[in-house]
Protein backbone atom coordinates (compact mmCIF):
# COMPACT_ATOMS: atom_id res chain seq x y z
CA UNK A 1 0.00 0.00 0.00
CA UNK A 2 1.40 3.49 -1.52
CA UNK A 3 -0.09 5.80 0.90
CA UNK A 4 0.78 9.69 0.54
CA UNK A 5 0.42 10.78 4.08
CA UNK A 6 0.53 14.30 3.13
CA UNK A 7 -3.34 12.98 1.93
CA UNK A 8 -4.60 12.31 5.82
CA UNK A 9 -5.01 15.57 6.99
CA UNK A 10 -6.93 16.64 3.91
CA UNK A 11 -8.95 13.85 4.56
CA UNK A 12 -9.69 15.07 8.27
CA UNK A 13 -10.42 18.38 7.07
CA UNK A 14 -13.29 17.29 4.75
CA UNK A 15 -14.81 15.07 6.97
CA UNK A 16 -14.95 17.15 9.93
CA UNK A 17 -16.34 19.92 7.49
CA UNK A 18 -18.39 17.73 5.51
CA UNK A 19 -17.32 19.23 2.15
CA UNK A 20 -14.73 19.83 -0.21
CA UNK A 21 -15.15 23.80 -0.46
CA UNK A 22 -15.03 24.27 2.91
CA UNK A 23 -12.26 21.59 3.31
CA UNK A 24 -10.63 23.74 0.87
CA UNK A 25 -10.81 27.53 2.64
CA UNK A 26 -10.23 26.47 5.74
CA UNK A 27 -6.89 24.72 4.52
CA UNK A 28 -6.30 27.73 2.40
CA UNK A 29 -5.40 25.41 -0.97
CA UNK A 30 -7.47 24.82 -3.76
CA UNK A 31 -10.57 22.82 -3.94
CA UNK A 32 -9.15 20.93 -7.15
CA UNK A 33 -6.35 20.18 -4.63
CA UNK A 34 -8.30 18.89 -1.96
CA UNK A 35 -10.04 16.63 -4.91
CA UNK A 36 -7.58 15.47 -5.94
CA UNK A 37 -6.22 14.02 -2.19
CA UNK A 38 -9.16 12.62 -2.07
CA UNK A 39 -8.88 10.50 -5.42
CA UNK A 40 -5.48 9.57 -4.30
CA UNK A 41 -5.96 7.88 -0.98
CA UNK A 42 -9.03 6.15 -1.85
CA UNK A 43 -6.95 4.57 -5.14
CA UNK A 44 -4.55 3.52 -2.42
CA UNK A 45 -6.72 2.26 0.19
CA UNK A 46 -8.69 0.22 -2.98
CA UNK A 47 -11.92 1.71 -1.17
CA UNK A 48 -14.59 4.10 -1.10
CA UNK A 49 -13.94 6.94 1.58
CA UNK A 50 -16.95 9.02 0.86
CA UNK A 51 -20.50 9.43 -0.92
CA UNK A 52 -20.75 13.07 -2.32
CA UNK A 53 -22.95 15.11 -5.38
CA UNK A 54 -23.26 18.68 -5.78
CA UNK A 55 -24.56 19.45 -2.90
CA UNK A 56 -24.00 16.71 0.03
CA UNK A 57 -21.06 14.89 1.21
CA UNK A 58 -21.14 11.81 3.34
CA UNK A 59 -18.98 9.75 4.76
CA UNK A 60 -18.97 5.75 3.79
CA UNK A 61 -18.77 3.47 6.67
CA UNK A 62 -15.08 2.75 5.45
CA UNK A 63 -14.53 5.81 5.46
CA UNK A 64 -15.90 6.77 9.18
CA UNK A 65 -13.31 3.84 10.07
CA UNK A 66 -10.63 5.51 9.07
CA UNK A 67 -11.27 8.80 10.18
CA UNK A 68 -11.71 7.06 13.43
CA UNK A 69 -8.34 5.57 13.55
CA UNK A 70 -6.58 8.25 12.01
CA UNK A 71 -8.01 11.51 13.49
CA UNK A 72 -6.54 11.18 17.06
CA UNK A 73 -2.70 10.56 15.24
CA UNK A 74 -3.23 13.55 13.25
CA UNK A 75 -4.01 15.76 15.98
CA UNK A 76 -1.37 14.41 17.77
CA UNK A 77 0.86 15.38 15.18
CA UNK A 78 0.02 18.84 14.75
CA UNK A 79 0.01 19.17 18.36
CA UNK A 80 3.66 17.86 18.42
CA UNK A 81 4.42 20.18 15.57
CA UNK A 82 2.76 23.74 17.35
CA UNK A 83 5.20 22.57 20.44
CA UNK A 84 8.53 22.01 18.32
CA UNK A 85 10.54 25.00 18.36
CA UNK A 86 12.52 23.83 15.27
CA UNK A 87 8.39 25.56 13.99
CA UNK A 88 9.37 29.22 14.29
CA UNK A 89 11.29 31.88 12.20
CA UNK A 90 14.83 30.36 13.74
CA UNK A 91 16.21 27.63 12.64
CA UNK A 92 17.86 25.82 9.77
CA UNK A 93 16.74 25.87 6.10
CA UNK A 94 17.75 23.77 3.53
CA UNK A 95 17.47 24.86 -0.36
CA UNK A 96 18.24 23.69 -3.72
CA UNK A 97 17.99 25.64 -6.87
CA UNK A 98 18.92 26.21 -10.62
CA UNK A 99 22.42 27.53 -11.46
CA UNK A 100 20.30 30.79 -12.95
CA UNK A 101 17.61 31.01 -10.71
CA UNK A 102 20.14 31.30 -8.09
CA UNK A 103 22.60 34.06 -9.71
CA UNK A 104 20.70 36.46 -11.46
CA UNK A 105 17.53 36.47 -8.96
CA UNK A 106 18.13 34.51 -5.82
CA UNK A 107 21.63 36.11 -5.34
CA UNK A 108 20.86 40.10 -6.23
CA UNK A 109 17.85 39.98 -3.38
CA UNK A 110 19.39 37.54 -0.76
CA UNK A 111 20.51 39.89 1.60
CA UNK A 112 16.94 41.35 1.76
CA UNK A 113 15.88 37.75 2.91
CA UNK A 114 18.21 37.42 5.68
CA UNK A 115 17.88 40.82 6.98
CA UNK A 116 14.59 40.25 7.45
CA UNK A 117 14.73 36.69 8.79
CA UNK A 118 17.98 37.12 10.82
CA UNK A 119 17.46 33.92 12.51
CA UNK A 120 17.11 31.97 9.62
CA UNK A 121 20.22 29.98 8.82
CA UNK A 122 20.43 28.87 5.05
CA UNK A 123 21.86 26.23 3.23
CA UNK A 124 21.53 26.78 -0.85
CA UNK A 125 22.78 24.34 -3.07
CA UNK A 126 22.99 25.49 -7.24
CA UNK A 127 22.36 22.10 -9.44
CA UNK A 128 22.00 21.50 -13.18
CA UNK A 129 20.54 18.08 -12.10
CA UNK A 130 17.20 17.13 -10.62
CA UNK A 131 17.38 17.57 -6.82
CA UNK A 132 15.79 15.10 -4.58
CA UNK A 133 13.81 16.37 -2.10
CA UNK A 134 13.69 13.19 0.37
CA UNK A 135 16.66 11.72 -0.93
CA UNK A 136 18.85 14.96 -0.08
CA UNK A 137 16.11 16.14 2.93
CA UNK A 138 15.65 19.75 1.01
CA UNK A 139 12.63 22.04 2.10
CA UNK A 140 12.29 23.44 -0.81
CA UNK A 141 13.61 22.81 -4.51
CA UNK A 142 13.75 25.58 -6.94
CA UNK A 143 13.20 23.47 -10.24
CA UNK A 144 12.21 23.94 -14.46
CA UNK A 145 8.77 22.69 -14.85
CA UNK A 146 5.75 22.33 -12.43
CA UNK A 147 5.40 18.28 -11.90
CA UNK A 148 6.18 17.70 -8.65
CA UNK A 149 7.07 14.15 -7.28
CA UNK A 150 4.22 12.18 -5.40
CA UNK A 151 3.01 13.99 -1.42
CA UNK A 152 4.74 17.15 -3.03
CA UNK A 153 3.07 20.11 -4.45
CA UNK A 154 4.82 22.61 -7.06
CA UNK A 155 4.12 26.84 -7.28
CA UNK A 156 5.01 28.36 -10.39
CA UNK A 157 7.04 31.08 -9.81
CA UNK A 158 7.59 32.23 -13.40
CA UNK A 159 6.68 31.40 -16.76
CA UNK A 160 9.87 31.38 -19.19
CA UNK A 161 9.51 31.65 -22.74
CA UNK A 162 12.12 30.42 -24.83
CA UNK A 163 12.87 33.24 -27.65
CA UNK A 164 16.20 33.32 -30.44
CA UNK A 165 18.95 35.97 -29.81
CA UNK A 166 22.34 37.11 -30.92
CA UNK A 167 25.09 39.99 -30.14
CA UNK A 168 23.64 43.21 -32.68
CA UNK A 169 27.43 42.81 -34.13
CA UNK A 170 26.81 39.68 -35.09
CA UNK A 171 23.60 40.04 -36.83
CA UNK A 172 24.80 42.93 -38.86
CA UNK A 173 27.49 40.43 -39.97
CA UNK A 174 24.58 38.34 -40.79
CA UNK A 175 22.26 40.22 -42.11
CA UNK A 176 20.62 37.00 -43.29
CA UNK A 177 19.48 36.41 -40.22
CA UNK A 178 16.51 39.24 -40.32
CA UNK A 179 14.15 37.29 -41.77
CA UNK A 180 15.41 33.68 -40.58
CA UNK A 181 13.82 30.15 -41.07
CA UNK A 182 14.50 27.59 -39.04
CA UNK A 183 16.98 25.97 -41.41
CA UNK A 184 19.06 28.78 -41.73
CA UNK A 185 19.29 29.49 -37.87
CA UNK A 186 20.35 26.60 -37.34
CA UNK A 187 23.55 26.73 -38.89
CA UNK A 188 24.34 29.59 -36.52
CA UNK A 189 23.77 28.14 -32.83
CA UNK A 190 27.23 27.41 -31.65
CA UNK A 191 26.37 26.90 -28.17
CA UNK A 192 22.94 25.88 -26.30
CA UNK A 193 21.59 24.74 -22.81
CA UNK A 194 20.55 21.71 -22.27
CA UNK A 195 20.56 20.01 -18.41
CA UNK A 196 18.92 17.32 -16.26
CA UNK A 197 15.98 19.49 -15.08
CA UNK A 198 15.32 21.05 -18.31
CA UNK A 199 12.17 20.74 -20.67
CA UNK A 200 12.77 17.48 -22.48
CA UNK A 201 11.69 18.05 -25.51
CA UNK A 202 10.95 22.12 -27.72
CA UNK A 203 9.67 22.05 -30.84
CA UNK A 204 9.41 25.05 -33.58
CA UNK A 205 6.59 26.15 -35.82
CA UNK A 206 8.24 28.10 -38.99
CA UNK A 207 6.99 30.67 -41.31
CA UNK A 208 5.13 27.69 -43.37
CA UNK A 209 3.19 26.51 -39.66
CA UNK A 210 5.29 23.12 -40.15
CA UNK A 211 5.89 21.66 -36.04
CA UNK A 212 9.64 19.95 -35.82
CA UNK A 213 11.74 19.13 -33.34
CA UNK A 214 14.11 21.76 -32.04
CA UNK A 215 18.18 20.17 -32.35
CA UNK A 216 21.10 21.61 -32.78
CA UNK A 217 23.29 18.65 -34.19
CA UNK A 218 26.55 20.85 -34.78
CA UNK A 219 26.53 22.85 -31.40
CA UNK A 220 28.36 22.28 -27.86
CA UNK A 221 26.28 21.74 -25.03
CA UNK A 222 26.26 23.49 -21.71
CA UNK A 223 23.96 23.00 -18.65
CA UNK A 224 24.50 26.17 -17.50
CA UNK A 225 22.29 28.54 -19.03
CA UNK A 226 23.76 31.51 -18.55
CA UNK A 227 27.44 31.06 -19.57
CA UNK A 228 25.38 30.06 -23.11
CA UNK A 229 24.24 33.72 -22.61
CA UNK A 230 27.49 34.88 -22.19
CA UNK A 231 29.09 33.06 -25.36
CA UNK A 232 26.66 34.78 -27.48
CA UNK A 233 26.67 38.23 -25.92
CA UNK A 234 30.20 38.01 -27.09
CA UNK A 235 29.23 37.25 -30.41
CA UNK A 236 29.52 33.47 -30.60
CA UNK A 237 26.32 32.85 -32.69
CA UNK A 238 22.79 32.52 -32.10
CA UNK A 239 21.21 30.29 -29.45
CA UNK A 240 17.84 29.61 -27.84
CA UNK A 241 17.81 31.72 -24.79
CA UNK A 242 14.87 32.11 -21.89
CA UNK A 243 13.28 35.53 -22.13
CA UNK A 244 13.32 36.22 -18.53
CA UNK A 245 17.57 36.02 -18.11
CA UNK A 246 18.43 38.11 -21.41
CA UNK A 247 15.98 41.05 -20.70
CA UNK A 248 18.88 43.01 -19.05
CA UNK A 249 21.47 42.36 -21.44
CA UNK A 250 18.58 43.38 -24.24
CA UNK A 251 18.40 47.15 -22.46
CA UNK A 252 22.12 47.20 -22.40
CA UNK A 253 22.49 46.38 -26.35
CA UNK A 254 24.72 43.34 -25.56
CA UNK A 255 21.58 41.18 -26.92
CA UNK A 256 19.25 41.31 -29.35
CA UNK A 257 15.89 39.15 -30.06
CA UNK A 258 15.73 37.87 -33.82
CA UNK A 259 13.57 35.59 -35.71
CA UNK A 260 10.31 36.04 -33.39
CA UNK A 261 8.10 34.26 -36.24
CA UNK A 262 9.87 31.58 -35.24
CA UNK A 263 7.97 30.53 -32.27
CA UNK A 264 9.32 27.69 -29.33
CA UNK A 265 7.37 25.75 -27.40
CA UNK A 266 6.10 24.70 -25.15
CA UNK A 267 6.86 27.70 -22.53
CA UNK A 268 8.67 26.50 -19.20
CA UNK A 269 7.88 27.22 -15.52
CA UNK A 270 9.93 27.43 -12.84
CA UNK A 271 8.71 26.35 -9.74
CA UNK A 272 8.87 26.66 -6.04
CA UNK A 273 8.71 22.34 -5.13
CA UNK A 274 7.67 21.96 -1.22
CA UNK A 275 5.99 19.48 0.62
CA UNK A 276 1.89 19.98 2.37
CA UNK A 277 0.96 23.01 3.49
CA UNK A 278 -0.30 21.15 6.65
CA UNK A 279 3.61 20.15 7.62
CA UNK A 280 5.27 23.18 6.61
CA UNK A 281 6.96 25.19 9.09
CA UNK A 282 6.80 28.75 9.42
CA UNK A 283 10.44 29.18 8.08
CA UNK A 284 9.37 27.43 4.67
CA UNK A 285 6.03 29.04 4.40
CA UNK A 286 8.21 32.91 4.79
CA UNK A 287 10.85 31.29 2.17
CA UNK A 288 8.01 30.07 -0.43
CA UNK A 289 6.63 33.97 0.02
CA UNK A 290 9.88 35.52 -0.81
CA UNK A 291 10.16 33.49 -3.79
CA UNK A 292 6.96 34.40 -5.32
CA UNK A 293 7.86 38.17 -4.20
CA UNK A 294 11.39 38.58 -6.32
CA UNK A 295 9.92 36.18 -8.97
CA UNK A 296 7.44 38.81 -9.43
CA UNK A 297 9.60 41.54 -9.49
CA UNK A 298 12.14 40.16 -11.75
CA UNK A 299 9.61 39.52 -14.62
CA UNK A 300 8.04 42.48 -14.40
Amino acid sequence: MDWNLNDLPIFITVADTRGMSKAARRLGIQKSSVSRAMSRLEDSLNMKLMERNSRHLKLTSDGEKLYQQVQPLVQSLLHVKQQMPSQSLKGSLNLATTLAFSREILSPNLTTFTERYPEIRLSIRSMSNKASLLEDSFDLVIQLGDLAPSGFYAKTLAVVTPLWFCAPYYLRAHPELKQATPDTIIPHVNFYHDQENNQSELYMNGLDGIKQKVVFPHANQLDDVLMVRDMVASGHGVSLLPDIYCRQMCREGKLIQIAPEINVFPKVAISAVYASKMTQSPRLKVMIQFMEEISQEYIR
